[in-house]
């Protein structure tokens, strides 16, 4: 998927206006991980189509939207974060679906003992523009290329809710 986007890429021809569109859907996806970073891991439930699917290394890991967020909120918890994309590449299919890719970084210490885990990895999502015309991700897909370090837990209990959800005011 990822040589199909930057061939793509590689042969558009951009309007003003695309170009607009194309800095619209990068934001789209920074904002994801600002929100990592800033604990607010609810405010990304606005940036997924409510078809959201996300996979993770070639298979479906979550099909809801709320889901995700809360499952992002769980494994950031316990550590300070920095989500980092870069180069990214945006393929305007037509008016309103884009893919794009994105190669990732992070940086995350535990607060406890500050044991570090970092990674790096590929992103390849598909967009969506709503009705609203706002730009929201319809598959998110990760596929990791290397990591040092291990998370302490990635498996949410089914019975857990974080102690605040801030509303987001949209």
């Amino acid at each position: 998927m990822v040589l199909d986007v930057i061939t793509h890429v590689r042969r558009q021809e951009y309007t003003p206006a695309q170009l607009c569109q194309l800095q619209k859907i990068i934001e789209c996806k920074y904002f994801y991980w600002w929100c990592m970073d800033m604990k607010k891991e609810e405010y990304v439930t606005e940036l997924f189509t409510d078809d959201f699917r996300y996979y993770l290394n070639g298979h479906l890991a979550v099909k809801d939207k709320l889901l995700q967020a809360r499952n992002a909120k769980w494994c950031n918890k316990d550590m300070q974060t920095m989500h980092m994309g870069h180069q990214p590449m945006i393929w305007l299919i037509d008016d309103t679906h884009a893919r794009g890719v994105f190669q990732y970084e992070d940086h995350m210490c535990y607060y406890d003992d500050s044991e570090v885990l970092q990674s790096w990895m590929v992103y390849c999502d598909d967009f969506v523009k709503g009705d609203d015309g706002a730009w929201r991700i319809q598959k998110l897909r990760m596929a990791y290329r290397e990591m040092d370090g291990n998370f302490r837990s990635t498996m949410v209990p089914k019975d857990w809710m974080p102690d605040e959800w801030d509303t987001p005011n949209y």
